[in-house]
């Protein structure tokens, strides 16, 4: 994963926010996998290309005032979306 790219949710994904986290299914291949953060939830919802993954990600942390030691474990969890393709890298839209 290139924090330096820009990501979006893949066009066959689809999530939905639940009081544990969150549910992302698969158009393609059916399948469904559970989020067990509210917050990557909340973060994959808003992602949109726009800026790069990492840039987007710091920004997000701040304004939730979350410790320093959330972005590995996002980035963890980013990688294994990017692997399971449900988030797809993208160029960079324009302005």
């Amino acid at each position: 994963m290139d924090l330096d790219s820009h990501y979006r949710l893949a066009a066959h994904a689809a999530i939905r926010p639940e009081r544990f986290g969150g549910l992302v299914y698969r158009h393609d291949n059916r399948r469904l996998y559970f989020l067990h953060s509210p917050d990557l939830v909340t973060f994959l919802s808003a992602l949109d290309a726009s800026r790069s993954l990492g840039a987007l990600l710091d920004e997000f942390l701040a304004a939730r005032a979350l410790p320093a030691s959330a972005r590995e474990i996002f980035v963890r969890a980013l990688l294994q979306l990017e692997q399971l393709k449900i988030l797809d890298r993208v160029s960079p839209l324009k302005a």
